[in-house]
Formats: structure tokens, C-alpha cells, sequence
């Protein structure tokens, strides 16, 4: 005997086996009972939700030998004909294959005026009714509207917008809803114990979200890793069928991020690599879980909305709590942009670890949600970046301390630590020369408008001075580069580098091209800062950021077009 697919064998055979449809059940059993049933339904909804199941079971409940009844017994003769496809009083049709007019004449018109001669009903159940053509819908129509005594049209689709409103008018609609991971969940534990297979509840419920809310898609996955894994399924087994993600990974994940634990994250990404996780099925179950997340913490009170399972739901209630509003909403906003740049990246691993360290660490990231976010740090007297518990308790912590990491696709923002090793007072030439495209850099966030004026500028150091030196062709970007806002941002971006703001001289005098100014073509320095103006960067971090914050505010502002100063 051929062997029969498990969505075959567990199709349902009564009202009460439909999982998640009970308000569409419950109306069509009260109609069957009270003798009310309509000349014609539509049934819509996705794919493995139960619609063409739903149809026959009606059919059972007409022409049950103890019927009409909500309950037909499903041992009667009618009723094994029916789920066999042999009864000769219920018409099963595909219009997907038989589109056509004809069909239409041949198999409904030509058919339908002839009375019942087993059961009691006449039912045509149309599967995918939405591929007819328009012309076989317009000779149905005069039928679906006026059919025989007994006779009723059952006409299923999963593209409800493709049937002609002349048709839906005329016919009780039913819009099944994709299934519950739950209710998914549910089913598959019954269907696994009557196979004897042996599967874990999260393996369970990582097969539900894979589905999609369709049953059939959910049983013909068991199914397939039921033969593959010899009747015991581990979670493993279905993340490397699927290619899903397990919530527990997913939760790990936004543990680490709501820690601010940037250097767990390069470690979690590591071995995301190392089992050979694919990078963007797990951004796409990290978005999900960020969107879960922010309809929690939005909604509080309104977990039914999420589609996870009352553990998992409780678990999302308090991370939510962790993180807060307005923090998830900038982890989507990151998020969003992660999964477009993934398509074109050339090493997905780093732009993973690169966008978790944006998300841990605000002060990496130079957007205004990101300062917005470590500005309300700040007000809440909280650290932007604290050693969290995971470096505290690991013994390799030390080692991936923050000089270790890879570093971020953009300059370091003005918040952050210095990042060349200057004492106040002293001025390393070559400590200076290498961070000056980073101050270049750094300019660029605060005014991008004038960022121009220093490119193919150099730097050197006269004393305990600061020389920028432009090409010989570039008196006009000088004179430019003297307004007082734009040495005072200038000022900004040295500080926010070296820790320390040194007198700063402009001078004219070097051909591009040039490693040096050529002698005899000096022109006057140019003082960039006056020496009661000369200080350091206040020395309490948290002071210092405040300043920062406020200045990148201004600057911000000064870019709104028609400024005057423009």
C-alpha cells in the first residue's frame, strides 16, 4: 500500500478537529442544525489554513446518513465516500487546471439541475476558484445566484481580490486567519506522539514560526524531519533544515545588546559563524524579535498581538522593560538599515559585529537617534558604557577589551575617549599627523557644509601649537576657514580627539603635492585661536559629553537651510 502523506492522514474529519477557525465552525455547525444553510460560501484565507477541509466536513454534515447534522459521524457510508473523493453527490473541481468555460458548462451547468441520488445535498466545492476565467465566471454567475433545492456552492480561494464582486455579493464570505504558533505547536505534538516521534516543544515551535501560520506547511516539515532525523528531532536538526533561528539565540542576542556588552557581541557572532548560521536569517529573526519587542513595550498589557508562546511572551514583557521605547525604536531603525546593507556586503560578519556595537555602544554612532539616546543616559545619571557582567565573569575578558575590536565603518565620534595618546601640554608630531583625518573626519559630523576647506590640508606642530597648513592655491578656502564658527568647531573636533585643545594657526604655503611649504612662499600665520581661548576639555567625562552634545546640537542646527551666515 502506497504511503500517505501526514497532512493527508491528520486531515480533519469533523468541525471540532479545524484548529484556530471556531468562530467559522461554530456558524456553519448552528446553520446545518438550525436548517440554515446558504446557497453558496466563499471561503478565504492563506494556504494549510483549512478551507478546502472545512468544505468537505460541511458536506459530511449535509449528507450524513444521520443527517442533516453538526456532527456527522464519519463512519456512515456517505461520510467515507466523502473523505475518499468517491461520494457522487459532492463535486470536487480545480480551477487551476480546468479554467475554462467549458469546464464550467460541462462539469456545473450541465450538471446541477439533476436531483441528488445518494445524499440529501448537492455541494460543488471549487478549489481555487480565483484562476476561472472571466467568461466561466460570468456563465456560473446565474447559477451561484439561483441554484436547484439542495444544492450549494462552496468556492475556496486564497486571492479574494481576483474574484469578481458579482460573485462575492452573492455568497456568504468566511476569511480564515493564519494559525498561532501555539495552536501550530498543539497539533504537531499530537501527530508526533500518534507517530511515536520524539521532538522537544522549542523544536516544536521553531517548525510553527517556520510555517507561517499554514498547517499543512507545518505537518509536511515534521513529516520530512521525522524521516531525516529516524523518529527523534533536536532543535539542531531543525535549524539546519529550515535555516530558522531559535528564540533562544534571538534573546541571547538582545541580552547582549540591552547590556551594552560589545565585546559579548563579537563573541556571539562568533559562534553564530563557527555554527555555520546563516547571517541574514538571523538578522531577519532579530528583526522580528526587535518588532516583538517594541509592540511589548508599547503596548503593555497587549501581548496577544505577538505570535510567540506564553513562556517566550513573558520572557519578551521583561526585556522590554530593559530596554525601553524609544532605545528599541533606534535598534529597528539600525536593524533596517543592516538588512538592506547585507544584499552588498562583502564580509556579512562584519557588518553584523559593526551594527551590534552600534546598538550596544551609542557612542559609536554619530546619528541623532544615538545621541538622543546617550543624552537621556546622561539625565538618568546612567553610563553610557559600563564593564558589564559578562566582562566581569569571563576569564578572557581582558582580551576583548575595546583596542581589540574591529573598528567601526564610521570615525570616532567626538564622545568618545581620545584616541591618540597625548599628555595636556605635549604634542607628538606623529601621533598628530595620524590622527588628523580622524579630526578632519570628525569636523565633517559637526559641519559637513565647510568640511571641504581642509581637504588636502596638512599638519604640523610648532611648539605647543597646531599648524594647518593649505597648498599655495587655496588662499581663498584660508580666508574661509578663518570665520570664527568655523575655527570654533574646528577647535571642537581637536578636542574631541587629541583630549585637548592646543592653539591653532592657519598658514599658507604648501604645493599640493607637497610633503613640505615650499621656502620663500610663507605668508603670514594666521592665529586660529586667540590665547585666552586656549583650554582643555573639561576633565569629568560625563561634563565633557554634556559640552559635546550641546555643541553637535548647534551644529546640527546651523545647517538648516537659508542660515544666514550661508
Amino acid at each position: 500500500m502506497a504511503h500517505q502523506s501526514w497532512y493527508r492522514t491528520y486531515r480533519p474529519q469533523s468541525f471540532e478537529d479545524v484548529v484556530g477557525q471556531a468562530h467559522i465552525e461554530r456558524t456553519l455547525r448552528n446553520a446545518v442544525d438550525e436548517d440554515a444553510v446558504a446557497h453558496a460560501y466563499l471561503f478565504t484565507g492563506p494556504r494549510g489554513t483549512g478551507k478546502t477541509s472545512t468544505a468537505r466536513i460541511l458536506a459530511k454534515a449535509l449528507d450524513c446518513e444521520k443527517g442533516p447534522t453538526g456532527t456527522p459521524d464519519g463512519t456512515c457510508d456517505d461520510c467515507i465516500a466523502i473523505t475518499a473523493g468517491t461520494h457522487p453527490d459532492v463535486y470536487e473541481l480545480d480551477a487551476a487546471s480546468r479554467t475554462g468555460v467549458d469546464a464550467v458548462r460541462e462539469e456545473i451547468i450541465g450538471r446541477v439541475n439533476y436531483a441528488p441520488t445518494r445524499g440529501h445535498w448537492k455541494v460543488y466545492i471549487i478549489d481555487e476558484v480565483h484562476m476561472l476565467s472571466t467568461a466561466a465566471f460570468n456563465a456560473l454567475l446565474k447559477t451561484l445566484e439561483e441554484p436547484p433545492t439542495h444544492t450549494v456552492f462552496i468556492l475556496c480561494t486564497t486571492h479574494p481580490h481576483k474574484v469578481p464582486e458579482t460573485i462575492q455579493s452573492r455568497c456568504q464570505r468566511f476569511d480564515f486567519h493564519r494559525l498561532s504558533v501555539e495552536e501550530i505547536a498543539s497539533r504537531l505534538r499530537f501527530i508526533a506522539e500518534s507517530e511515536s516521534v520524539e521532538v522537544s516543544d522549542a523544536a516544536l515551535s521553531l517548525i510553527g514560526k517556520h510555517a507561517l501560520g499554514g498547517m499543512r506547511d507545518a505537518i509536511t516539515t515534521l513529516e520530512q524531519l521525522a524521516s531525516f532525523s529516524g523518529g527523534k528531532i533536536t532543535l539542531e536538526d531543525v535549524e539546519g533544515l529550515l535555516g530558522e533561528v531559535d528564540a533562544e539565540v534571538l534573546f541571547e542576542a538582545a541580552d547582549l545588546v540591552c547590556d551594552r556588552d560589545a565585546a559579548g557581541a563579537f563573541r556571539f557572532v562568533a559562534e553564530l559563524s563557527e555554527r555555520g548560521v546563516d547571517m541574514t536569517e538571523f538578522v531577519k529573526g532579530f528583526v522580528r524579535h526587535a518588532r516583538d519587542l517594541f509592540v511589548v513595550a508599547a503596548v503593555p498589557g497587549a501581548g496577544e498581538v505577538v505570535d510567540v508562546t506564553a513562556g517566550d511572551r513573558t520572557r519578551l514583557e521583561r526585556q522590554a522593560r530593559g530596554f525601553g521605547t524609544e532605545r528599541i525604536v533606534r535598534l529597528l531603525d539600525v536593524l533596517d538599515r543592516l538588512s538592506s546593507e547585507l544584499r552588498y556586503a562583502a564580509d556579512q560578519r562584519l557588518a553584523l559585529e559593526v551594527a551590534l556595537t552600534r546598538m550596544a555602544r551609542p557612542e559609536t554612532d554619530l546619528t541623532l537617534e544615538s545621541l538622543a539616546e546617550r543624552l537621556e543616559a546622561l539625565e538618568s545619571g546612567a553610563t553610557i558604557a559600563p564593564p558589564s557582567r559578562r566582562d566581569a565573569t569571563a576569564p578572557h575578558a581582558a582580551s576583548a577589551t575595546r583596542p581589540e575590536m574591529p573598528a567601526p565603518a564610521a570615525p570616532s565620534t567626538p564622545l568618545d575617549a581620545p584616541s591618540v595618546p597625548v599628555e595636556r601640554g605635549t604634542l607628538d608630531v606623529a601621533a598628530v599627523k595620524r590622527a588628523w583625518p580622524e579630526i578632519q573626519a570628525a569636523f565633517k559630523k559637526l559641519r559637513p557644509s565647510r568640511s571641504h576647506l581642509f581637504d588636502g590640508t596638512e599638519i604640523e606642530v610648532s611648539g605647543e601649537s597646531l599648524l594647518v597648513e593649505f597648498a599655495t592655491d587655496a588662499r581663498l578656502a584660508l580666508e574661509l576657514a578663518s570665520d570664527a564658527k568655523t575655527i570654533q568647531l574646528l577647535r571642537r573636533s581637536i578636542a574631541s580627539v587629541l583630549g585637548m585643545t592646543p592653539p591653532v594657526e592657519f598658514r599658507l604655503g604648501r604645493s599640493a603635492g607637497s610633503d613640505a611649504p615650499e621656502p620663500g612662499v610663507l605668508s603670514p600665520l594666521i592665529a586660529a585661536t586667540e590665547p585666552s581661548a586656549v583650554e582643555a576639555a573639561p576633565s569629568d567625562p560625563a561634563e565633557r559629553e554634556r559640552m559635546l552634545i550641546d555643541e553637535l546640537g548647534a551644529a546640527v542646527v546651523s545647517e538648516i537651510p537659508n542660515e544666514e551666515n550661508e
